[in-house]
């Protein structure tokens, strides 16, 4: 009789373990293939779509290079032959164009007021009559609802008329031994005046700034600084902060007091923000690196952060509580304590860019003129 080989229990119960083994390797196959895809996946996106996540729009304006124009703080002036012209950023409706038969214009202005002139003259916008000047009109700086103009008469001294915007002249600047630097508006507890002086018949060059209150018609204080030039000055609700080559000075509004000194030597100020926070880039150099100084107006206290930008700056800016650094291609935002939040691309390479607002940039490309909001 034919016999068979059976298994015995033991044998039948080894079995389907062999089975599960198979099953679970087939399980730890598929789940590496698919950590394999998703890996790779990963490392395509990031090296060809990461960069990709927003393009700054550019919209194209009608200025091209070349063209005199002006920042209104919401739209733009520009000139053409014969012919003014404003463009709105915001709402095109607003466009507006107003025929001029002057030569050789030129535009100053705000957000509150801008006006045209050339060497005779000078028309606020909106305003329907122009103000004609004796002399030489050399330059004109706008305020709220005042004028500053520096004119040189026929023996060529030169001195500083401050203007109503109706041309109703309230003061007269004459300044003695000393040259006309630089001036300006701002406006604390109502609109107030400043005028940058340079004296040379010292040892040493002083420069001193003068400031006013045009509502009573009165000096409020000066300032005055040596061992080095002033470059600029930037005003706060609580301090005029004065800066120069070699350090920023801070002064009170009453009486002009110094509160401080901050060492900027090698650097000089590329922007400025009310929080008080300055942007600095390395003297003479190209814009590879830039930092930041915030200085907190209570006690004087200074915070200074250096960045390394991963591409050289066109420009950078202080805007929106934060900064943006432009390069020709790419649009890098930075929190101020130094961390980049985003690096976003341009719709087409820039060679020039301009702060026009706390959230709208003005790009030069190619020739033509686009506006870039900024988030």
């Amino acid at each position: 009789m034919e016999s068979r080989y059976r298994p015995n229990q033991a044998e039948r119960r080894q079995t389907p373990p062999r089975r599960r083994r198979s099953r679970g390797f087939r399980t730890l196959l598929f789940t590496g293939i698919l950590v394999g895809v998703f890996t790779v996946a990963l490392v395509v996106y990031l090296m060809f779509f990461r960069d990709r996540e927003r393009t700054i729009s550019m919209t194209q304006t009608p200025i091209s290079s070349g063209m005199t124009h002006l920042n209104t703080g919401r739209g733009l002036l520009y000139q053409t032959d014969g012919a003014i012209h404003y463009y709105d950023w915001i709402d095109e409706k607003r466009n507006y164009t107003y025929g001029t038969a002057a030569d050789d214009i030129r535009m100053t202005g705000n957000t509150t007021m801008s006006a045209v002139y050339n060497r005779n003259s000078l028309q606020v916008v909106g305003k329907t009559s122009p103000m004609t000047f004796t002399g030489t009109i050399e330059t004109v700086e706008c305020g709220i609802k005042h004028l500053a103009v520096l004119r040189k008469d026929s023996d060529g001294q030169e001195s500083v008329l401050i203007m109503t915007e109706d041309g109703e002249q309230l003061d007269q600047i004459l300044p003695v031994s000393t040259f006309i630097v630089d001036f300006g508006f701002y406006n604390v507890n109502g609109e107030r005046f400043w005028i940058e002086l340079l004296s040379i018949t010292a040892s040493e060059p002083t420069v001193t700034i003068r400031t006013y209150e045009l509502a009573k018609k009165s000096q409020t204080g000066a300032i005055q600084v040596q061992s080095q030039l002033v470059e600029d000055v930037y005003i706060t609700d609580s301090s005029i902060f004065v800066a120069g080559t070699n350090q920023i000075i801070r002064y009170t509004h009453g009486g002009n007091q110094e509160t401080g000194r901050f060492t900027i030597y090698g650097y000089t100020v590329l922007d400025f923000s009310a929080s008080p926070t300055f942007l600095l880039t390395p003297r003479g150099g190209d814009m590879h690196s830039v930092k930041l100084l915030r200085i907190t107006e209570a006690d004087n206290t200074v915070t200074e952060t250096y960045l390394q930008l991963p591409s050289e700056g066109v420009a950078g800016f202080l805007m929106n509580n934060s900064l943006i650094v432009v390069s020709r291609e790419k649009m890098f935002t930075y929190k101020l304590d130094g961390s980049l939040s985003e690096t976003a691309v341009l719709e087409f390479p820039i060679e020039n860019a301009y702060k026009l607002s706390d959230t709208m940039l003005l790009l030069e490309s190619g020739g033509q003129f686009y506006t870039a909001s900024v988030k």
